[in-house]
């Protein structure tokens, strides 16, 4: 049975939350559930989602995350729900720093440090490049386009649904709760090589709760999507590639303003290198109204190889 709309995004909701199983006063244990979405592995935002849901709960309700920086140990697996030992670092007036190690089988999948803010006034600016856009400055460079100009990943895929493996099919043939749309449309398997520049437009497609620690979640998510795949673009290959081996190493998000994920998110990525089998990606999220929201990096494993040299990590 396919779920509807509105109960799909009650389940991502509930998917980028974790259940507390343990409490102390500097420690606590969670449990996240694992959902397949299609190549056996845990998909990576999900473990960082999950990760991040972990410290804010142990940071308490007074704080609210503006950095974390996590390393991916080991691969996941989707069949097996995932537990996070979470401890306070530090606990000072203004700051807290929160430590969540991923668990699964009793070995750590992911490490995360997190730091969370109590909430202030402060001096302020934004140091923005200016860009003619639609006749007007503005700090959204007119090649992202605007989110009405372009079509979803979900619009975009339908005409290749045959090609699509199998068990990726189910995340291309219904729309999902988080819509992408890409200003410029490239198939994963397209091996062209081009600029390794990106933005995608992001957004729920219904409206979520007003918990900010939701919308903090489901941006450290759908971070994950894309962005170490940038540093493929500048070569012959596609993230669907024969040979290719592509997994998360370390990623990070810096949270600069409030935000909503039920409004459009501009993310936009590019690789400045890549080198010793390693891809590296920078991005931005943008507001539509040219605020920047939050910045990411992430480095990767890179590697391509004929497809019957099995390369492990």
């Amino acid at each position: 049975m396919v779920l509807s709309l509105a109960e799909r995004t009650a389940a991502l909701v509930r998917h980028v939350n974790v259940e507390q199983i343990l409490r102390r006063t500097n420690s606590g244990i969670y449990l996240g559930r694992s959902v397949d979405l299609g190549w056996g592995r845990v998909y990576g935002g999900q473990t960082m989602a999950q990760a991040l849901s972990a410290a804010q709960q142990l940071a308490g309700p007074e704080r609210r995350v503006h950095q974390f920086g996590c390393h991916f140990l080991r691969p996941g697996d989707a069949k097996e729900d995932v537990e996070f030992e979470a401890d306070k670092l530090a606990d000072g007036n203004s700051f807290g720093v929160m430590h969540v190690r991923a668990m699964q089988k009793g070995k750590v999948i992911l490490s995360l440090t997190a730091s969370l803010q109590t909430p202030e006034e402060g001096l302020e600016h934004s140091y923005q490049h200016r860009f003619t856009r639609d006749g007007a400055e503005s700090a959204l460079r007119p090649e992202w386009k605007r989110p009405e100009d372009c079509k979803s990943v979900f619009d975009h895929m339908q005409p290749y649904l045959k090609q699509i493996p199998k068990s990726l099919r189910p995340l291309y043939e219904i729309q999902q709760p988080l819509e992408v749309r890409p200003a410029e449309f490239t198939p994963p398997w397209d091996a062209t090589p081009r600029q390794p520049v990106r933005a995608n437009w992001i957004k729920s497609r219904l409206p979520l709760p007003d918990d900010h620690n939701v919308h903090e979640r489901l941006l450290s998510y759908i971070s994950d999507w894309g962005l170490l795949e940038t540093s493929l673009f500048p070569h012959p290959v596609g993230m669907w590639s024969p040979g290719i081996q592509a997994a998360s190493l370390s990623h990070n998000i810096v949270f600069h303003r409030p935000f909503r994920m039920d409004q459009w998110l501009c993310h936009a990525m590019y690789s400045p290198t890549s080198t010793g089998g390693r891809g590296y990606a920078l991005g931005e999220f943008w507001s539509e109204d040219g605020e920047l929201i939050a910045s990411t990096s992430q480095e990767g494993l890179i590697r391509h190889s004929p497809p019957e040299q099995d390369a492990k990590l």
